[in-house]
């Protein structure tokens, strides 16, 4: 599960609704000087055990990150290479359909109040150096309270990493952090510095477009969730208007969405958009487009087509909503789509047009 389907019951909303939008994550603990190879307390190597997908990218990302990699969440499905290692984490959900997310939500955090079990026999054998995890939703992965207090009880205790980004540049704040984390701070400035090229080579590309395209990104239908924080920062750099998640400017001077939040059809119509970019979280291109093909018949969904010129379905598991270093890909690719200018297209974002 990950982000968007936090907004999907009131028992989720209340948590977050105790932090403003425009509050940035919560300040990771500094770290230790255990950052230094020959200190780390069971081998010269860190060893990393990472509870969420996003987190999961960002380490093997960076040249040497991967085989510090010891153990993963059950959710961590790239890069391929990495399914050998050991799960520690899994989710109480099962998807069967967009609208039975929303029940399926409600029923666990009224049971359980989470919707994680971790393996913590597990994850002590283990014995990890660091634990990656995050503070931004708690149906993406499991709390930030709950990890660090399996970390308080382990012996050796290791450093627990929050990675809670709200924009893009706190996505490459994280990949800094966690090359600092594991020691190597070299090879991640110079990751950092080929994604950050990426990004300005699109700006130079939108930086000549007469026209603003208004663009929408929902990242879930049945009910209608519009895609909040990173995403429409995402569309304005792209030289898009991004719809009905207004961009506001955070403490730090950064430009960024408010969260994510339900609209109505009556939303979509009146916004009057060029393109609507269907990501649902959690869902990649097939799933997405089976469940589209379920609300033929639906009059909400017949208003939608027949008001929006552009309909695109795309992949929201692994790009849209995964805030790790394929947010680039994300932006190339929405820049590219609607100025037309197919050669900053990634090849391997595949995307519907209905």
């Amino acid at each position: 599960m990950n982000k968007t389907q936090c907004e999907h019951t009131q028992a989720v909303t209340e948590l977050l609704a105790k932090r403003p939008f425009y509050q940035r994550r919560l300040p990771a603990r500094p770290l230790p000087k255990m950052h230094k190879r020959s200190e780390w307390h069971k081998s010269q190597e860190p060893e990393l055990v990472s509870l969420l997908p996003s987190a999961t990218e960002i380490l093997c990302g960076i040249p040497g990150g991967k085989q510090l990699l010891v153990a993963r969440s059950s959710e961590d499905d790239f890069p391929a290479d990495i399914s050998h290692l050991p799960t520690v984490i899994d989710p109480l959900l099962e998807f069967t359909s967009l609208a039975s997310v929303d029940q399926q939500v409600a029923q666990k955090m009224k049971e359980l109040g989470t919707l994680y079990v971790v393996d913590k026999a597990k994850l002590e054998d283990l014995c990890p150096s660091v634990i990656l995890t995050q503070d931004l939703c708690r149906v993406c992965s499991v709390d930030l309270m709950t990890v660090e207090r399996i970390a308080i009880g382990m012996k050796p205790r290791p450093t627990v990493l929050n990675l809670s980004p709200v924009c893009l540049e706190d996505v490459l704040d994280n990949i800094r952090e966690v090359g600092q984390a594991v020691g190597l701070v070299h090879e991640t400035d110079g990751y950092c510095k080929e994604l950050d090229a990426r990004v300005d080579r699109v700006r130079k590309y939108v930086s000549a477009a007469k026209e603003k395209p208004r663009v929408l990104i929902l990242d879930w239908v049945n009910p209608y969730i519009v895609a909040g924080h990173w995403m429409p920062q995402i569309v304005d750099i792209a030289a898009g208007l991004p719809l009905l998640s207004p961009m506001i400017t955070d403490e730090n001077g950064r430009r960024r969405g408010e969260g994510a939040r339900r609209i109505t059809v009556s939303d979509i119509v009146d916004a009057k958009p060029d393109v609507v970019f269907v990501a649902a979280c959690g869902l990649d291109l097939p799933t997405l487009r089976k469940e589209i093909a379920t609300l033929v018949e639906c009059p909400e969904w017949k208003a939608v087509r027949a008001t929006v010129p552009r309909i695109v379905l795309c992949d929201g598991h692994h790009y849209f909503n995964r805030p790790g270093p394929r947010l680039v890909d994300t932006l190339e690719f929405i820049a590219g789509y609607i100025h037309n200018i197919p050669e900053i297209v990634p090849e391997d974002l595949a995307h519907i047009e209905l």
